[in-house]
């Protein structure tokens, strides 16, 4: 009884000091974001966000800033109103649409 009790609480640490760093990182990046966009070295997400709906009307699944060869991008990921799911490459300091695929 006593090592099954050692066993849950070693594995509840591992699961908050898991959880924890994943907040932390995540709280690091939101901080870098807007730090970036109140420098003007991108634009706001919200601009590329409406403009892939205009592309592609329907639901915007996920969005992530990203540094790719020394600059930064925007992976815009929709939900059309057909139901495919494609992603929109943006570069994020003049909000110009690099790429787009088409998931399968």
């Amino acid at each position: 009884m006593s090592i099954m009790r050692t066993v849950v609480r070693l594995l509840l640490w591992f699961v908050l000091l898991l959880a924890g760093s994943v907040y932390a990182s995540d709280h690091d990046d939101q901080a870098e974001m807007r730090r970036l966009r109140a420098s003007g070295v991108i634009v706001p997400l919200e601009q590329l966000v409406s403009d892939a709906r205009q592309r592609h009307p329907g639901r915007m699944l996920e969005a992530e800033l990203k540094k790719r060869d020394d600059r930064y991008i925007y992976e815009v990921e929709m939900l059309d109103e057909a139901g495919v799911v494609r992603e929109l490459i943006y570069d994020a300091a003049s909000g110009r649409l690099l790429e787009e695929r088409t998931d399968d």
